[in-house]
Formats: structure tokens, sequence, C-alpha cells
């Protein structure tokens, strides 16, 4: 059926809409008033957060691990979305790269750095000299805590509540939907449009505050390449490009440009990482990324529970392991959202195999490589890299290590544009999601894609945010009230949990079976 021709039978949810509508109109009007003022008061009330809520954001999200290997070892991981003859629609293959992209490409081309980041600046709660071998091991243990395990389970936990819900209880594709085996009915209505106005916000501004830093990158690159100097002529010359393509290929489809894109971008991955490899200090690489990784799971609860309590302390764990927990919980309903659409046909198993385990184990690869090339280049290879940090900021020092690697000047282009498709497919991915999330009649259609209108109306009104941010200093504000959205729903995700949770003790009590599947799941 083709959405551009019913999409009049589609109905807008104005209440939903609205709502992060009216939050960024006031953003981004008190963002022009006074825009320092306004990111100081955002960045206080973000750590009073921070101080008084951080111990809960670690316990949930640390919760949401265990929730996700218990779900993948028990035999409720043979439930099946959508029934026993369902067939899945995707391949292995693409279904792990549209997972890779639309739930961490941007990360993967823009934070390999941070090992060099910490190991420079330790936690202060870690008693560690900086720059010493305990710091640097230190530095990517907690790199891998930031960028594989953890914020894939923070994806699935939704992905998969959402479509049990979906395909399995037969409720409407949408976020709240995953609250029906907890509240029943009363998990729509006004409930539901509390849920998914609050969705729309945190993603808006996450996508926003995403593209802002990738257009920071980019005119990184274009100096980088051809000398061309950053500025806003060129911030919103790539603003324009990116936008424009995210809507064009969000317009084409989840099977075309979605698809495509995830395919392109994932070779693009492979091949530099396996060129940076083949090129770079192999054996520190491996020595480092294998002993670092045994750091990570011998401290992984030590790490996940890290608070620093005691006055008078650096808030580090505030500033980075709590942000980033409640960064992927403000991605966390949409990605969902977008993972459900892909499991049709796939067991519950399966789902955290494919959207846990493989994006993890690559992360792991990926910034064991490149960030192992960037601490050998800063510490043992004579690059001031932190110089060069301080000087042009942190984008640059992705694109910086090439210059340790052969054939930079071709490398660095590809790097360039596996960056670019990088924050399209993201964008893509986000700007389709949101679309459905906007509009009822979804189901009644049996269509897959929402009208073309409100795509195009959700990825120009993302890719306007991140220019009015970037311009008027406040791309810090917008992560900020991107993240604090995070934090709500990290309750949300919680309640989603107890709700599958007691809807499994009912099935189990009932039958007097510990596994009962529903009649359109996989039969055990």
């Amino acid at each position: 059926m083709n959405s551009t021709n019913q999409s009049d039978k589609f109905t807008l949810r104005w209440g939903v809409i609205l709502i992060p509508l009216l939050i960024f109109g006031t953003v981004i009007l008190l963002g022009f008033i006074n825009a320092k003022a306004f990111v100081d008061i955002l960045w206080g009330y973000f750590e009073w957060l921070m101080v008084n809520l951080g111990w809960a954001i670690d316990l949930g999200a640390l919760g949401f691990v265990i929730f996700s290997v218990v779900l993948m070892l028990h035999p409720i991981g043979k439930i099946k979305f959508g029934g026993q003859d369902a067939k899945p629609e995707f391949n292995t293959w693409n279904w792990w790269a549209m997972s890779l992209c639309a739930g961490m490409a941007m990360g993967i081309v823009m934070w390999p750095p941070e090992a060099l980041m910490h190991s420079i600046s330790p936690a202060q709660g870690m008693n560690l000299e900086p720059g010493s071998h305990e710091a640097i091991l230190w530095a990517m243990r907690t790199t891998f805590l930031h960028w594989t395990f953890t914020p894939y389970a923070i994806y699935v936990v939704c992905g998969v509540l959402i479509a049990y819900a979906h395909y399995n209880l037969k409720k409407p594709y949408a976020v709240s939907s995953a609250l029906y085996p907890l509240l029943g009915e009363r998990a729509f209505g006004a409930t539901a449009t509390i849920v998914d106005a609050l969705t729309l916000f945190a993603i808006t501004g996450g996508v926003a505050g995403s593209l802002g830093m990738g257009m920071m990158q980019l005119g990184s690159g274009l100096e980088f390449v051809f000398g061309i100097q950053p500025g806003p002529m060129v911030w919103v010359m790539i603003a324009v490009v990116i936008v424009a393509s995210y809507t064009t290929s969000s317009v084409t489809g989840l099977n075309k440009g979605i698809k495509w894109l995830s395919d392109k971008n994932a070779w693009l991955f492979i091949a530099l990482m396996v060129f940076a490899f083949v090129f770079g200090p192999k054996a520190f690489i491996l020595n480092l990324t294998t002993q670092a990784f045994g750091q990570y799971i011998n401290h992984f609860f030590e790490a996940m529970t890290f608070t620093d309590p005691f006055p008078g302390g650096d808030l580090w764990p505030q500033w980075w392991d709590m942000f980033w927990f409640t960064d992927w919980l403000s991605f966390a309903p949409i990605v969902g959202m977008f993972l459900a659409r892909l499991c049709y046909g796939r067991t519950i198993r399966e789902f955290l195999v494919v959207n846990m385990v493989m994006p993890a184990v690559f992360g792991i690869m990926w910034f064991g490589v490149f960030g192992s090339i960037t601490v050998y280049s800063h510490y043992f290879g004579g690059a001031d890299l932190a110089a060069l940090m301080e000087q042009k900021g942190w984008e640059v020092l992705m694109l910086k290590i090439f210059d340790f690697l052969p054939l930079a000047n071709i490398i660095r282009p590809i790097m360039i544009i596996t960056i670019f498709i990088s924050f399209v497919t993201l964008a893509d991915s986000m700007t389709s999601t949101v679309s459905i999330l906007s509009t009822t009649g979804y189901e009644q259609l049996n269509t897959k894609e929402p009208p073309i209108g409100l795509k195009i109306f959700w990825g120009v009104l993302m890719g306007l945010t991140s220019i009015i941010f970037v311009f008027n200093g406040g791309l810090d504000g917008i992560k900020v009230v991107k993240t604090m959205a995070g934090i709500p729903i990290l309750f949300l995700e919680i309640l989603m949990v107890i709700g599958f949770i007691t809807h499994q003790f009912k099935k189990s009590k009932a039958t007097n079976k510990v596994f009962e599947p529903d009649s359109t799941s996989l039969k055990s």
C-alpha cells in the first residue's frame, strides 16, 4: 500500500507533537535571549540531577544488562515475534547492519579518542597518575563500558518489550504499548500521549545534538582535506546536505534508503578497522585491547556502580558514566521502536544476540583498534594529541590519527564519507520512527511507512534545531536537555520491565509451568 496516496487516512497525534515543539520553541527562544546564562542554568540543573539521582541511573543501567542476559539464557528466549509461522523480513547481515548504524554509528566515528582523553584526565576517585600505564588501562576499559554491552542493553530492553507488546499481544506500534502488561488498557489514552510525547522530545533533542556535533566534526574534516576553515557558512552548507540526504533517504522507505545506507556504512566500518589494524601498531593494539577487556570484565560491577560519593570530588562519574547512561536512555524508546520494526519472525534470543551481543563485540574491536592507535600515537609515537585537542577540540582526533597510518590522503576522505553516512543513517532511521509515533492509523493501513510530508517535517525540524544551537553556542544546552529527558525514561523502562515480568509470572502461575508462551508465539 502506498502511504503517499493514503496519507489523508493517517491522523496526526497533536498532543504528542505539540509538547516537544513547545519545549524546543521555549529552549530556542531562551537560548537567543541569553545563551550563556541559559546553558549555565541547564548545566547546574543537570549536575543537581546527577548528584542526587546518579545512583539510580547506575543501578537501572546495570539492571537492564542483567535482565537482557536472563532473557537470552531463559527458555522465554524461544518466543518468536509474530508467532510460530512468522517469517523474517531481513537477513541477519542487513538486520545487524541496520541495528548497528541506527543505534551507535554516530558514536563509533566520533569517540574512539575517549580512551586518550580519560588517560590524560582520569577520575579523581580512582587515584590514578595521569598518563600512567594503570590510567591507560582504566581509560580503555571505561571506553568499553560506555560503548559496548551497557548501551545496547538499554536499547534492547525497550526493543524487546515494544516488539512483544506489538507482535504478540497485538497492541499498537508505540512505546506506550510496552506498558500494557503492567497497566492494561490504562496504558493508552492520556498515558500514551505523555509517554510518546516524552519520547519525541528526547529523540528530537538527541538527534539534533548529535547532528550538531557531526557538523563540527565534518567541518574539521574539510579543513584537514581541503583547507576550508570551518565556520557558520560551512556548517550551514554541511547541515543542508545532511538534512537533504537523510530526509530523502527516509522518504524512500525502510527497504530502500535505510537498508542500503546501513549496508554500505557497515562495510566501510569493517574496511577502515581492518586497514587501521593492519598498518597500525598491531602488537600494542592486541595487547592493550586484551588486557583492558579483561579488566572490563573483572571490574564490570564496580564500574557500573562508580559514584565517587565523597565531598570535594571532581564529579567525574556524573559527567561521564551517568551522562552516557542518560544519553542512551534518551535514545532508548525510539531506537527500541526502530529495532522492533526489524525483528518480525525472530525469537527474543536472536534479537538479543543480533542487537546487543554482536554490536557490542564489534564495538570492542573498533574502539580497541582506534583507541589503541590514539593512545600509542600520543604516548609512544611522539604526537602531542593533547595539545591538538586543546587547540582544535576533541572532534579532530579521529581524523588526525590517520596521519600515523599510510595513505592518509586517501583514507581520510573515506573516513569523512563514513562520518557523513553515519549521521545520515542515524537521522534517517530516527526520522522514519518519529514520524510513525506522530500518527495514528498505522496498523489499520497495514503499511510500513508514514506520510512523506511528516517525514520531511521532522527531518527539517531536527536539522534546524541543530543549526540554531550550534550558532548560539547552545549545543551543550541541548545535550543537557536531551540527557535530562533520559532520567524519566529510566523509570519508564523500569516500569516496562516490571510489567513484562509480572505478565510472565501470571501466565506461569495460571498454567503451573515456568514457561508458557502466548498462543501467537513459538510453542515450546
